[in-house]
């Protein structure tokens, strides 16, 4: 998710997977009345990494040839569009200083809105594409 967090109510029907810190996709089946949160790409950058945003995804199920139907709803919290986002400086690393460069949430949103819609190649998403390549049971 590109923003700070998102809250995500989803059904109990299996597709919904997170990348682990192992390397490997774990599938995700939320609790009655459970409501999931991820993490944003504003967040990596707001704790340096220290706090990575969740990457994830959803595999259809499919059951007897057929795919199950799954429902969610989602509340994305990107922040105010004029805020600027910065390292916290409680989140320096006083040897390599900052990981990410100042910038706004309208222009980060931005960056990422053209690079998928658009099929362009996202330069800020090394580490993810990194992270995508690493998996284990793709």
């Amino acid at each position: 998710d590109f923003g700070i967090v998102t809250v995500l109510w989803a059904d109990q029907v299996a597709g919904l997977q997170v990348l682990g810190t192992d390397r490997v996709w774990h599938d995700v089946t939320p609790r009655d009345g459970a409501l999931l949160v991820n993490l944003g790409d504003l967040t990596a950058r707001l704790t340096n990494d220290r706090w990575l945003s969740t990457l994830h995804r959803v595999k259809p199920p499919v059951v007897d040839g057929t795919i199950v139907r799954r429902r969610s709803a989602a509340f994305f919290h990107d922040g105010n569009v004029d805020a600027v986002i910065s390292t916290l400086p409680s989140h320096l690393d006083a040897d390599s200083g900052l990981a990410y460069e100042p910038v706004s949430v309208r222009d980060h949103i931005a960056a990422k809105l053209a690079g998928s819609r658009q099929g362009k190649a996202n330069a800020g998403a090394v580490r993810e594409a990194a992270r995508v390549r690493a998996a284990k049971g793709r």
